[in-house]
This record gives C-alpha cells, structure tokens and sequence, in this order.
C-alpha cells in the first residue's frame, strides 16, 4: 500500500478537493483505496460517508491502532473505503506519533492506495500522518504566495527527512488559469528550485464548486470535463504513467 499525504502550510489551495478527486481517479484506474480524513473540520468525510458520532473513527484510531478495522467504512463508490474523521480531534490525541503507522500496517494488504487529508499545519497531527507517508504530495496556487510558501513547506520537509528518510515530496499546481503571472511563476518553480515538480496540472474550473456543492467526486459530477481528466492524469502520473481511456 502506497501511502499519500496530501499537505500544505496555506489554507485554500484544493487539498480536500485533491483527496476527493485522486481517490475517485485512483478507483478509476482499478486501484483499491482507504482514505483518512484527519483534519478536524471534517470536510472529506461527508463526501464520502455520514457523518455523524457513531462507531470508531480517526480519534479511535490514533489512540487505539488495533481498533483500525471497526473504523473503516464502505463507502458509496466501488473501491473506496474511509476512517472518518472526528471534529474532536485534538493534538493530545496524536501524542504517540507512530500508531497511525501501526494502525494502517495491519491493513496494508488490503488497499493499494492510502489518502490522507491534513489541515494547513505541522503538529502532532498532522507529523503523524508523515509518519504513515510514503509521499508528501502538496498542492499549489500559482500566486503571488506561492513560492514563499514552498520554501516553508520545504523546510518542514527536510526537518522530516531526519527522523523519515524514505518520504518524497512531489509538488503540482493547482487551479490553474492561462495567465501570464502564473507562467512566470511556474518558470520560477521549475527552473530555480530543485523541487519535485508533477507534469500534470488542475485546471481552474466552475465545474469544481458545482461538484463540492453536491458533495461529489468532479468526474462524477461532469466526467468529460477538463477539471475530471485532469485529475485522471495526475492519478496517472502518480501511477507511473499507467494508461487509461478518455
């Protein structure tokens, strides 16, 4: 199981929305996938799940490992399983930073693909989801902000990399626009810094919020929709470059 953490210091760059659609595209592409919703706003599991307060979840989880199983829920799309989250959850639920590492060991075998979703901060919450992480995959704005807040979220990476050597970090832009400032600012990411820059790119689109209003995947939404192949692409790439039909 290939373990994605879905990562960035700034608010408002599309990581919910990133693990929504990457879910729905890794599905698509035969991939077998748990999601983990593990910012305590909560807002990947009702698109996937009820919410509500009944049976064990992410606070579950982080303080008991060994109940991971009574915490993941069918979802309503083939191929996709979740531990929901919990609007509970606070730091001293996570003090032993290694259990979501040892709860998601004992259903490896299971998925090929682990998703998790953050909130925009480094604590312990969010340091033991990088401890499950095989890939720290961090959207991006291409704004006026964006490259300050790279070298932010590259420092806090290189912290991690002492005591979790094996993570990547893969970066792609998100929202995208045919803008003249935002190609420079691409140009700038790609030839000045030494960062790990994916082909693929999400393009901005009204199809987005429309699908977020109905608390849908966008290919399930507006499946021939620039936004919906997009996302296809990126799962793709992530894959390898494994094939699929448009």
């Amino acid at each position: 199981m290939k373990c994605y953490v879905i990562g960035n210091l700034k608010g408002g760059v599309g990581k919910t929305t990133t693990a929504v659609n990457l879910a729905y595209s890794m599905s698509r592409l035969g991939q077998h996938v748990l999601l983990v919703d593990m910012d305590p706003q909560t807002n990947l599991t009702p698109f996937f799940a009820k919410v509500n307060g009944n049976g064990h979840n992410i606070k579950t989880v982080l303080q008991h490992p060994h109940t991971v199983k009574s915490a993941i829920y069918r979802t309503r799309y083939r191929g996709i399983d979740i531990i929901k989250g919990n609007t509970g959850l606070l730091e001293r639920d996570a003090t032993n930073i290694e259990n979501l590492s040892k709860a998601l060991s004992l259903v490896k075998e299971k998925y090929d693909i682990c998703i998790i979703d953050t909130r925009p901060a480094i604590e312990q919450i969010t340091t033991s989801a990088l401890a499950a992480a095989d890939v720290l995959l961090t959207p991006v704005c291409l704004d006026k902000f964006c490259r300050d807040n790279l070298l932010l979220v590259e420092e806090k990476y290189h912290d991690l990399l002492e005591d979790y050597p094996e993570i990547q970090w893969k970066i792609f832009a998100n929202k995208v626009e045919n803008k003249r400032t935002q190609r420079n600012t691409y140009l700038d990411m790609v030839e000045k810094h030494c960062w790990d820059i994916m082909e693929t790119c999400i393009s901005k689109g009204a199809v987005v919020e429309n699908a977020l209003e109905h608390y849908k995947p966008v290919m399930k939404h507006r499946s021939h929709s620039q936004v919906a192949m997009d996302f296809m692409d990126l799962a793709t790439e992530l894959q390898g470059g494994q094939t699929w039909q448009r």
